[in-house]
């Protein structure tokens, strides 16, 4: 299956619900190909438990946690199957604060040199208007800077770990990744379809060109 074919799957396969009963939100997300991990979540400071809080957890999987309001949390991410009481972790975020009534991605994935971090995006969770949806789009690969091309318009230019939201109207439109001000492209155009007051999460992810992909979330 192709990349382009892929995405416009996941519109379909990875849209979430809203949890309006939580103070705050977190989405925990795998962006590192190839790599199934162990992630162990405690309130800050507190023991690693010996069981993981997302075992066996899959690249380009996201877990949508519920947070009842404000804390610090330790996250620990450890290769699939590492006793995590002697184990270095391969990412580690200690003390990470989660603000009350936010919505949070936690996001593994490769820095610009091709090693393991994490970056924490606050997102913007506003309304979207009828008729319009949001798209956040996050360079988050061992890659060069790309530019997000819309309806053959360009729209955003970003280096890694940096993002940009744009308003697109609610419709079908094709999205091109090209190396900015030279028009060379990155990815092939995907005819994607955008519901009207959703919002959409593109990760751009991996090593380019061998491992380079896409996670793509639609949140209502």
């Amino acid at each position: 299956m192709s990349i382009l074919r892929a995405l416009t799957m996941a519109i379909l396969l990875t849209a979430s619900a809203s949890a309006a009963d939580a103070a705050s939100r977190v989405f925990v997300i795998h962006g590192i190909p190839g790599v199934p991990v162990d992630v162990y979540a405690t309130v800050a400071g507190a023991p690693i438990p010996d069981t993981p809080t997302l075992p066996d957890f899959q690249p380009k999987a996201i877990a949508d946690i519920p947070v009842g309001g404000a804390l610090s949390v330790d996250v620990r991410i450890f290769a699939q199957g590492a006793n995590p009481q002697s184990a270095t972790p391969v990412i580690a975020v200690l003390g990470a604060a989660i603000p009350d009534n936010v919505e949070l991605s936690i996001l593994a994935h490769l820095d610009g040199h091709g090693a393991p971090t994490a970056t924490i995006y606050q997102n913007d969770n506003s309304p979207v208007a009828d008729g319009m949806a949001r798209v956040s789009v996050r360079h988050a690969a061992q890659a060069p800077a790309v530019q997000l091309v819309a309806g053959g318009f360009p729209k955003l230019a970003l280096t890694n770990p940096y993002f940009g939201d744009l308003e697109v109207p609610a419709s079908t439109i094709p999205l091109q990744l090209q190396i900015p001000f030279t028009g060379a492209p990155v990815t092939s155009i995907a005819q994607l379809q955008f519901a009207s007051g959703t919002r959409y999460f593109v990760y751009a992810i991996g090593s380019f060109p061998d491992t380079f992909d896409f996670i793509l979330q639609a949140v209502r």
